[in-house]
This record gives structure tokens, sequence and C-alpha cells, in this order.
């Protein structure tokens, strides 16, 4: 066993992929659990370089099997590597709706498993009409670490609006103290008090970790206080996830199709067909299930629990808008190698 980082392991795999071999895997695994967990390990690399595959979809459906109970069962991930393109179009059938993640070598699971963040200073513009709700909410972000620009009035708040010098843009947060008094305004935002102060690490996080998994520069462009933009660019993928717990609401990614197959070839290491919506739709997919599991992870640290739900793909903006209804949210264009993708955040 090779250790590809502090927090991952690769196992290799060896000989003729069927049942009795996984099983040894699965025997090799268990027997490292203390050592993984005393190592804080939380994934495991199953590399196929020295394995044999028969061409028997069966047994790579039991391994699968094994892989994924192994994951359930441990809390550890499991994910496949090193892999040819043959044997790809294959596993991405059977592991579909498994836990067992996919990739094309250590490399770029690491990029996803272990990212590596490099958190800068979050700044935020925060205008209120009342002065001691501004207060307050100034008050919090700071104790989160944020640096804070509280405007005294409209017309300090208009001018500043146009500055870079701020990450995210907070107004009429007094709105959200009486939701049940709100009579439906495009200027309102119908998110919690709680969800607008934690807004940044939404954004944040998806930076970072966008970062971190392509390799590419990822950067917040503009942010806006809307519904879902149908207005868009047709030729797009979106993926919706909701999340409840101490928060709740959608997360939803807006992927442009050409980012998508740009993305995702530089991840799998394989040329996609524009045709395949199968696979940018699991792709775009999965790349919200990183983002979001990168976002708990950072809420875990300030004891704020969340729970996503499984992703929700879609090729079309209004089928998206559709299902997340048409609420106010939180709008933000951002970019992945100077192309522009967005994220939505709403009740």
């Amino acid at each position: 066993m090779n250790v590809k980082s502090k927090s991952i392991a690769i196992v290799n795999f060896i000989g003729v992929v069927e049942e009795r071999n996984a099983r040894l895997i699965q025997g090799l695994i268990i027997s490292k659990l203390d050592m993984y967990k005393e190592q804080k390990i939380k994934a495991v690399l199953v590399s196929f370089k020295s394995a044999v595959y028969k061409e028997n979809s069966k047994d790579l459906v039991s391994l699968v099997k094994i892989l994924d109970a192994l994951s359930k069962n441990t809390g550890l991930g499991i994910a496949i590597i090193d892999y040819d393109v043959e044997l790809f179009k294959i596993l991405k059938i059977v592991a579909k709706g498994t836990k067992v993640k996919l990739f094309k070598n250590a490399e770029v699971a690491t990029l996803f498993l272990d990212p590596k963040v490099y958190k800068e200073a979050i700044c935020v513009l925060l205008y209120d009409e009342d002065e001691q709700n501004s207060k307050d909410l100034a008050s919090e972000l700071s104790k989160y670490g944020y640096s804070v620009i509280r405007a005294k009035d409209p017309k300090e708040f208009q001018e500043r609006m146009h500055e870079k010098a701020h990450d995210i843009i907070i107004t009429q947060s007094a709105l959200n103290e009486k939701i049940s008094n709100v009579v439906e305004s495009k200027n309102k935002l119908l998110l919690s008090k709680k969800l607008i102060i934690n807004l940044p690490v939404f954004m944040d996080t998806a930076v970072e970790t966008l970062v971190s998994f392509t390799g590419l520069h990822a950067q917040k462009s503009a942010h806006s206080i809307k519904g879902f933009d149908t207005s868009i660019d047709a030729d797009n993928i979106c993926a919706v996830m909701h999340f409840k717990g101490d928060l709740e609401g959608y997360f939803t990614l807006v992927f442009p199709k050409s980012l998508a197959i740009i993305t995702l070839e530089s991840l799998l290491g394989e040329k996609i067909s524009d045709n395949d919506m199968e696979t940018l739709r699991d792709g775009v997919g999965e790349f919200c299930n990183i983002i979001t599991g990168s976002i708990k992870t950072a809420f875990d640290k300030k004891d704020i629990k969340l729970l996503f739900d499984l992703p929700k793909t879609y090729n079309s903006l209004k089928a998206t808008q559709g299902y997340i209804g048409e609420n106010n949210g939180v709008w933000i264009d951002m970019q992945l190698a100077d192309k522009p993708f967005y994220m939505f955040i709403t009740k």
C-alpha cells in the first residue's frame, strides 16, 4: 500500500477481476481500518494497473457491490483508478448509483478527495435600512472572520456596489426577519438570516474546490439578488441539490455545455462527445456533489450541520426553474478558465 496524500491510501488490485480477488481486496482494506483511523485516512483508491479484466461485466458488478458496501459500512470514500478507455465505459454503467467513484488516476482522485485549501479573506459589503439590524449583522459576520464594509446610507451603498474590493453584497436583510409578512417583490430575498450570513462559505468553498480539482483558475465576478435566470444561453447543464438541517434551501450549479466538456475531459483523460448528454449530466452532477461535499465539511468545522440530497440534473433552464421555483435568491456569476458558469442559492 502506498499513501498518495495524508488522507488517501492506494491498494493495488492484482490478478483477474473476479469475486474471489474482490474479497481479498475487501479483507485487505478491513484489516487496515485501525491504521486508517489512526492516520486519518478518509479515502481508499483501488488501482487497476495490475488487474486483468476478462470482459465479464458480472465480475465488475460483484466488485463494485463489495466496494459500495465497504464504503457504506466504514464511511471511507472508495474509488477505482487506473482503468483504460474501454473498461471506463463499463465501469461508468455498473458504478452508477453507488458510492464508488471513478477517476482516471491517483492525481485526479487526490484533487477530488483531498483538495488543498488556500482560503483568502472574504470581504462583505452590507447595507440595511434598519441601522441596529445592520450593526448586529456586521458583528456576526466579523465573528466568522469576514471583513465587513457597512454602508451608512443608500447613496454610499450604491457607490460601493461597483467596487471590486468586496466578494459579496448583502442588503435588505431586515426583510428576512418577517418572512410571513413579505409581499412579493423583485428586491426581496427570501433567505434566512443564518443562510445570508453563511453565503460566503458557499461561494468561497466552491471556488477553492474547483481550483483544486481542475487546476484551472476560478473566480467570482458578480452577485445579484433575483430569481433563477433563464435568459442566459440555452446550452447549459444544471445540477440542483436541496439541503436541510441548520440551514435550508437549494444549491444550483449551471455549467455551459462547452465548459462541462473541457472540464470532464481534463479530469477523466478521455474525449467526451458533445452528444453524450448522460455523461455530461452525470459529470455536472458530480461537480455539484464535490462542491457541496466541501461546503458540508466547511460548515462541520463551524458546527453547522447540513444534509444534501442527491443531485438532480437538467439540460433545460426552464426545467430547473420548474423544480426550484421562482423565489428570489443569490445569483452568482463565476468564471472557470475565463469561461462563465453560475451558481444560484435560494429558499
